[in-house]
């Protein structure tokens, strides 16, 4: 009885002096400063934002989560027992917060410096006293789980709010009349829950760590990002001077265009004496004009100058831009799939990692972007019917109707009075076009026939998902000599749709290539169904790797200005 009226009085005094100074707060503890319950309160108080002298939790990145954990726990320490002796986890945790760099995080955001210093002073006991050491303790475990969910957190789901991002995306798609999908959906980690059972694991740096799903670009990113890193720690990039240089000039400006393609590995040697703008400088050039998606000419022009004088740190922050949000990728990717990376418009068929067959794309335009999914690649249409979007028929081919309803006719289109198996055929002079405007949802399906002037061409790659999205053959293949490709209406066009075929039957399909090329000649349109489905993953990375190093693009959807406003630290 006498315990539980001191509780209640201890407990009175921690709501009413919450904002009272040191002397008074501490006059209420230093009674029962060795019991349970001082050690329960003292928590409380320091989660509630309390300052005992030199001892605070200021700065918690999982807050919220902490308070419940310990709520939940009735405010006992979890990783230093009631004797305030430490748990084998503790150097395990400090080892994981450490581990950090190593993977594009700041080990200082997750309490590094002062865990490090409390856990000194609690291994030395050098405490004037029990309150001293009470205090110390419960600080340090609190700081503990804190680090221990924020690190979790942030290699998990990095330092960019999905959440925050997906609503982002969705009040600006209202505002402007666009469609914006970015959907890489995953589960949130409980993280109290896991810090509940991480102890029995017997690891704690190892359970932390599996929560990376490695994959190529994940891995590459992170390299390029300690390699960046370093360079603006040296000083960053030389600036190349406002002249126009090519092969054969000569002077100081040639030496500093020789160093700052040394800087970023695209010339394999410099010196001071390096003064003349020779073969290998020109193949340098052209290397990082194909790493910056340049023409390569070998000319440093006003582009490529541009491209080149942007700072170090500015490509720093756009490599840690996309390493975030690569850590939302929860598929290894190391097995065969299809990539398509919407910025660098370009398509990957990989097999065990190794990019077998590649080509141009052509994607969505800024007003109907590409989405963001994945899904799985599972039939081959040959020779394609197009059943037009409405959008486009509102748009495009309304007011031509109404104006020559043989307009259809002409182009080898047929118009059907529904999109049923069952619909029937109509005749465009039999309908008044004037009754319908762009407001208007027309009840017919417009279909274009196979054969010249299909904008589907002669084959498109089918992987089911609720965007209506395929990969395609098309007949403006002049728009692949452009190096933005951004002009469909959001399926992605490929430069060479048989070389993909071709692909795709020798190790999918049970016909042989040349069976399918007859039904190509014959015009017949038929859905060849692939033996084994294969994954396919749109994306949006405006730096990766590859072969030619670190790659950087435009942001053409504005994906990066979004991320950028939403980055925890950057």
């Amino acid at each position: 009885m006498k315990k539980s009226v001191i509780v209640l009085v201890l407990l009175f005094h921690v709501t009413m002096q919450l904002h009272a100074t040191e002397p008074n707060w501490v006059a209420s503890m230093e009674k029962i400063d060795t019991s349970h319950a001082a050690r329960e309160s003292y928590m409380q108080g320091l989660l509630l934002g309390q300052t005992y002298g030199a001892f605070s939790v200021d700065g918690l990145l999982s807050k919220d989560l902490v308070e419940k954990f310990y709520a939940e726990r009735d405010y006992r320490t979890y990783w230093f027992n009631a004797f305030n002796e430490p748990d084998l986890s503790v150097v395990d945790m400090i080892s994981a917060i450490k581990r950090a760099a190593n993977e594009g995080l700041d080990p200082d955001d997750y309490h590094l410096e002062q865990i490090d210093a409390l856990f000194r002073e609690i291994q030395k006991e050098n405490f004037i006293s029990m309150r001293e050491a009470n205090l110390a303790t419960i600080t340090l475990d609190i700081l503990l789980s804190d680090a221990f969910m924020s690190l979790a957190h942030d290699l998990y789901e990095g330092l960019i709010d999905y959440d925050a991002f997906q609503a982002k995306l969705k009040r600006l798609g209202k505002k402007r009349d666009i469609n914006y999908v970015w959907d890489m959906p995953f589960p949130h980690l409980d993280l109290p829950g896991l810090l509940k059972k991480v102890k029995s694991s017997g690891d704690i740096e190892e359970t932390l760590y599996s929560l990376v799903t490695p994959n190529l670009i994940y891995n590459d990113l992170l390299d390029a990002y300690e390699r960046y890193r370093i360079i603006v720690a040296d000083g960053g990039f030389v600036q190349v001077p406002n002249v126009m240089l090519k092969r054969g000039s000569r002077g100081k400006s040639v030496r500093l265009l020789a160093q700052r393609l040394f800087q970023s590995d695209d010339l394999d040697f410099y010196d001071d004496e390096y003064t003349t703008f020779d073969k290998p400088l020109e193949e340098a050039l052209k290397h990082f004009q194909k790493r910056n998606g340049l023409k390569p000419t070998g000319v440093l022009n006003k582009t490529t100058r541009r491209s080149l004088n942007i700072p170090a740190h500015d490509r720093l922050r756009l490599i840690k831009l996309n390493l975030e949000h690569a850590r939302w990728e929860k598929s290894p990717m190391d097995c065969s799939c299809v990539f398509v990376n919407i910025p660098a418009f370009m398509m990957y068929f990989k097999e065990n990692g190794e990019t077998r067959l590649k080509m141009r794309v052509v994607v969505g335009r800024k007003k109907n972007p590409t989405p963001i999914f994945q899904s799985y690649m599972s039939y081959v249409v040959l020779n394609p019917t197009w059943s037009v979007p409405q959008s486009i028929v509102k748009k495009e081919m309304l007011t031509r109707l109404q104006e020559d309803p043989d307009y259809l006719t002409a182009r080898n289109f047929k118009a059907y009075n529904g999109w049923s198996k069952d619909r029937k055929e109509i005749d465009p002079f039999d309908v008044d076009w004037y009754q319908y405007d762009q407001n208007s949802d027309l009840p017919y399906n417009f279909v274009k026939q196979p054969g010249k002037g299909n904008p589907l061409g002669v084959v498109k790659f089918m992987f089911p998902n609720k965007y209506a999205v395929y990969m395609h053959d098309t007949n403006e293949k002049r728009l692949f000599k452009r190096s933005i490709r951004a002009y469909s209406h959001g399926c992605i066009r490929l430069q060479e749709p048989k070389k993909m075929l071709a692909f795709v039957t020798e190790r999918y399909m049970d016909k042989s290539y040349d069976t399918i090329k007859q039904m190509l000649k014959k015009s017949q349109n038929a859905s060849l169904t692939l033996q084994e489905r294969v994954p396919v993953y749109i994306r949006y990375y405006t730096v990766w790797s590859d072969e030619e190093g670190v790659n950087f693009r435009p942001d053409i959807y504005g994906y990066d200005k979004i991320m950028a406003k939403l980055i925890r630290k950057f």
